[in-house]
């Protein structure tokens, strides 16, 4: 783990700390693929890398290009995207309200979510573990002792549109798409991302 440090703005920045309190002695460095590594001399003691909710989640509708709306089809772990009007949204409900809940990460690597729905009193969690996607029964965990998680994802801003992209956080590269089915409609994927701009990978998050 890198230790972070905070930084030294001259005299006064020093009066605000005491040298002692927080102080983390340095014993080894390394030089690797570019980037320097400090080894601390209680790395043991440091907190590991890790995930913890924090904030109180959000309600959001989520949309594709087409303007279909994502639900969660009751009954079932997987969730499709249907062309609707707001009242069928609403009638539909809460199988197209989506819970966003984000985490803090120890070592932050951009907006990390987990992606929640409720269903007949019960909790959903989205998981992607094995790059397939299902609802597991339950809320996703207050903490996540790990680097990545099948229930963490990043949510990111595409460049030049209000669009966001969702990318797995335990199978980097790989991020939340629509993909039609043999029987016509859409369903969310997990899908292997590409350089240019893929439309079935960006979503309209619209909170309510």
């Amino acid at each position: 783990m890198v230790p972070r440090f905070r930084g030294d703005n001259g005299a006064a920045g020093r009066k605000m700390c005491d040298p002692e309190d927080n102080a983390i002695n340095l014993i080894e460095m390394e030089f690797q693929d570019g980037t320097l590594y400090f080894k601390a001399e209680d790395d043991d003691l440091l907190e590991s890398d890790s995930f913890h909710k924090f904030e109180d989640p959000r309600n959001a509708i989520l949309r594709n290009l087409n303007n279909q709306v994502l639900m969660k089809r009751s009954g079932m772990d997987v969730a499709v995207l249907e062309d609707m009007v707001d009242s069928e949204i609403q009638a539909n409900a809460p199988q197209t309200i989506f819970i966003i809940q984000a985490y803090k990460e120890t070592v932050p690597n951009g907006l990390a979510i987990a992606i929640l729905v409720r269903n007949k009193n019960q909790i959903y969690s989205l998981s992607c573990q094995n790059k397939e996607l299902q609802f597991k029964e339950g809320p996703a965990p207050n903490h996540i002792a790990s680097t990545a998680s099948d229930f963490i994802f990043y949510q990111k801003k595409v460049i030049g549109h209000e669009k966001m992209q969702f990318e797995s956080s335990l199978y980097p590269g790989y991020f939340l798409a629509c993909e039609k089915e043999q029987q016509g409609y859409f369903k969310l994927v997990l899908k292997e991302g590409c350089q240019e701009e893929d439309k079935f990978m960006m979503f309209i998050v619209q909170y309510c």
